[in-house]
């Protein structure tokens, strides 16, 4: 019998049982070519430690004076071996790793996951459609808060002050939303296998109302700085550009896509949480440049405003702004939980 050694986790026996050191791969690879040649050149590490690249990117940059000869990526320290360290998780505690895999849309990845471990449970339909629902708010608050900080950094890149102070102002309203919903502000592990972690507490849809009506109507701020701002316009139009064929071949998706003018977006193409009982619009633009995702992006925080069921689907609503999702009535079996099957574990 051949026993096999994980080198990326290696093991050892203590008095608690046995614990697994989950490390990663050696990036040796990378570098090997570059600083090759003869010439007086300097190779230099610009991050993965924050604020270089937040943590997120390692670029090898070959230099020759002041001037980047060359430019090698080192691309995955964002996940952390958290693919490794899932192997040894449950299906829930496996959502407090995924949701860090991207910080600023942690619940998209904590439904992409659940959706995908409710799949292979065979207990897809078991999920509540209020459970479904509340996880709709939450990715749709979640697309603001992402939104608000690509503007608002974008725009301090760019020499904009005032339009970074507005837009982590309405974040900070979202961020407060995920806190009374969840108690996290970020990484919250909300979503869980079967539903979300806890129902909406008392108070809940008066703040969303209120927050909602705060949002439309700040988001004209940086409207009125930024839309048609000949400084703005200069630094974005025609710059970044990139048209539906490099978008293909490099697998781009997102208001990167749209701005090439192809309506795509999974909410409508491969529905997913309901997705398809929900009226909105996919803002697109044919620019292929910034400015033009620029605008896709001011575009989609209305679309997630004033998006709506139909009348005559169950608890129809406008999603945040005339929300009409009911408090819980009974308390028999919570309805944003899954209410389990008999002899079947979750």
């Amino acid at each position: 019998m051949t026993t096999f050694t994980d080198p990326y986790a290696s093991s050892q026996e203590t008095t608690e049982g046995r614990v697994y050191s989950v490390t990663g791969g050696d990036w040796d690879s990378l570098v090997t070519e570059i600083g090759a040649t003869k010439e007086e050149r300097v190779v230099l590490n610009m991050g993965p430690q924050h604020p270089s690249t937040h943590g997120v990117l390692r670029l090898i940059l070959e230099l020759e004076g002041e001037t980047v000869t060359e430019t090698r990526c080192g691309i995955g320290y964002l996940h952390t071996g958290i693919e490794k360290n899932t192997e040894f998780r449950n299906w829930t505690q496996g959502v407090t790793f995924v949701t860090r895999m991207d910080y600023l849309s942690p619940i998209f990845n904590e439904t992409a996951y659940c959706l995908g471990v409710e799949k292979l449970l065979g207990i897809t339909n078991d999920v509540t459609e209020r459970a479904t629902v509340i996880r709709v708010m939450m990715m749709e608050f979640n697309r603001i808060s992402s939104h608000m900080v690509a503007l608002g950094t974008g725009a301090l890149e760019l020499g904009a002050l005032s339009p970074m102070i507005f837009a982590f102002r309405e974040r900070e309203k979202v961020l407060d939303i995920f806190e009374l919903l969840s108690g996290l502000r970020m990484n919250m592990a909300y979503i869980r296998p079967g539903g979300v972690a806890q129902d909406l507490p008392a108070g809940a849809l008066t703040k969303i109302r209120e927050t909602v009506k705060d949002l439309r109507h700040n988001f004209k701020d940086n409207e009125k700085l930024l839309i048609g701002n000949s400084i703005w316009i200069k630094r974005t139009q025609g710059v970044g550009y990139l048209d539906l064929a490099g978008c293909t071949t490099l697998g781009i998706t997102g208001p990167v896509l749209r701005s090439t003018g192809l309506a795509w977006d999974l909410r409508k193409a491969q529905p997913y949480c309901g997705y398809e009982n929900y009226e909105f619009d996919i803002p697109t633009t044919d620019s292929c440049d910034v400015y033009g995702r620029f605008l896709i992006r001011m575009q989609e925080l209305e679309q997630s405003l004033r998006m709506r069921r139909p009348a005559g689907l169950s608890m129809p609503c406008s999603l945040l702004g005339l929300w009409r999702l009911t408090p819980r009535v009974s308390s028999r079996s919570p309805p944003a939980i899954l209410r389990q099957r008999p002899n079947r574990r979750v």
